[in-house]
């Protein structure tokens, strides 16, 4: 029987956020659809392995360390920072994997996963699978770099393993472009999939009174990737008194964020288990922010536009022209902007808090929203492995 061998950085419950969540969700899915899979992620914590029903977790040879594994492979010494471990790896599962498995590489912009599985592929003869969730993070991009930070660029050993690959799934369509274009031997396998939100929110909708305290919500990483705190500029030395604002995150973060001359409520909240934040924003929230703060992310859809049309929420976006802010617009899920556009984004704020542009964002999410779901979008994903199956 043909297994799947499902690479990945990080994986609920063992690691938090929400790339390891939507992981969850599509190794759920994959299940439900009747395929046998297999996890595969680093033991961060000890140097033990460990096999948890379908989840193993190989250890590093040494201790991790984030920061000096990252500085060598900024200088070129390693491919990627995983590279200590893709070698345990590797000789772990060259005695698992079978010709015909599947191995499905995820890559939240890491190279590691992917590196993993065109290695095993080469000495197997499996097939490999590249799943990108985010572009690969200092490859190529058209020349449009992450940020200004010092790191040797990746095109060489991006297009070494790329081209191994049976087919590649990205999770945007102009990441897609961006691949067909800097890898033309292999455009015929580059596929965009949007993976969808993996849990439908069983809620009642909070009631739009007219005049009513509006709150809109951001909820995930606070950091400069995507800079949500732009909100707060947005509405400086603005009277926006029917408004509140949350932050939902790493609440340490919060002497970061600017409060001089904001007049409506601010809020902070320290991250919440799943559940409990579904909960909060079904009962005390409006509006789900959205935020990436430069160009290259136009290549990226956060999983938090998915979890937003589960919830059904009207989205507010502040992104890079790209597929979320795309899907955002020309869905009519609610506004998109540019980050860093303070007289469009304030436009926004002011357009999507009216009760009537409220309704009417919910109504177009509550209409189409089973279309979003990881449990259709997945189709399109097992319709590839399906035919692979067949050629075996």
């Amino acid at each position: 029987m043909t297994q799947i061998y499902y690479l990945a950085r990080s994986y609920f419950p063992y690691d938090n956020g929400g790339g390891a969540l939507m992981r969850y969700f599509a190794v759920d899915h994959l299940f439900k659809l009747g395929w046998k899979v297999t996890v595969i992620r680093p033991n961060y914590s000890t140097q033990e392995l460990i096999i948890d029903k379908n989840v193993i977790s190989i250890p590093f040879k040494f201790r991790y360390f984030q920061k000096l594994l990252s500085l060598f492979e900024r200088i070129g010494i390693y491919e990627d920072y995983l590279d200590p471990w893709v070698s345990i790896a590797k000789e772990y599962l060259i005695k698992k994997v079978k010709t015909h498995d599947i191995i499905i590489a995820t890559s939240g912009g890491e190279l590691g996963m992917i590196k993993l599985g065109s290695l095993l592929k080469s000495h197997l003869n499996c097939k490999f699978v590249i799943n990108f969730r985010d572009p690969l993070n200092y490859g190529y991009m058209r020349g449009i770099r992450r940020d200004k930070k010092p790191h040797i660029g990746r095109y060489n050993a991006q297009k070494k393993y790329i081209l191994n690959s049976d087919l590649v799934i990205t999770s945007s369509n102009l990441y897609a472009e961006v691949l067909k274009e800097g890898f033309p031997q292999i455009k015929h396998k580059v596929f965009n999939n949007y993976f969808g939100y993996g849990r439908h929110a069983k809620n009642r909708m909070k009631k739009i009174h007219k005049n009513h305290l509006v709150t809109i919500a951001y909820a995930g990483n606070l950091g400069d990737t995507q800079k949500p705190g732009f909100i707060l500029d947005v509405v400086r030395n603005q009277k926006f008194l029917n408004l509140e604002i949350q932050f939902i995150g790493d609440i340490f973060q919060k002497s970061k964020f600017n409060l001089d001359n904001i007049y409506c409520k601010v809020s902070f909240f320290a991250t919440m288990p799943h559940d409990k934040f579904q909960k909060h924003m079904i009962e005390n929230v409006d509006i789900g922010l959205v935020s990436l703060s430069k160009e290259y992310f136009g290549a990226c859809v956060p999983s938090k536009i998915y979890e937003y049309i589960s919830l059904n929420l009207p989205i507010l976006g502040f992104l890079p022209s790209g597929d979320a802010k795309d899907i955002i617009n020309d869905n009519q899920f609610g506004i998109a902007t540019t980050w860093g556009d303070l007289a469009s984004s304030k436009e926004a704020i002011t357009k999507i808090i009216k009760t009537q542009n409220l309704r009417k964002f919910k109504n177009n999410i509550l209409q189409d929203k089973v279309n979003w779901s990881m449990k259709k979008r997945i189709l399109e994903v097992n319709k590839f492995l399906i035919s692979y199956r067949s050629k075996i």
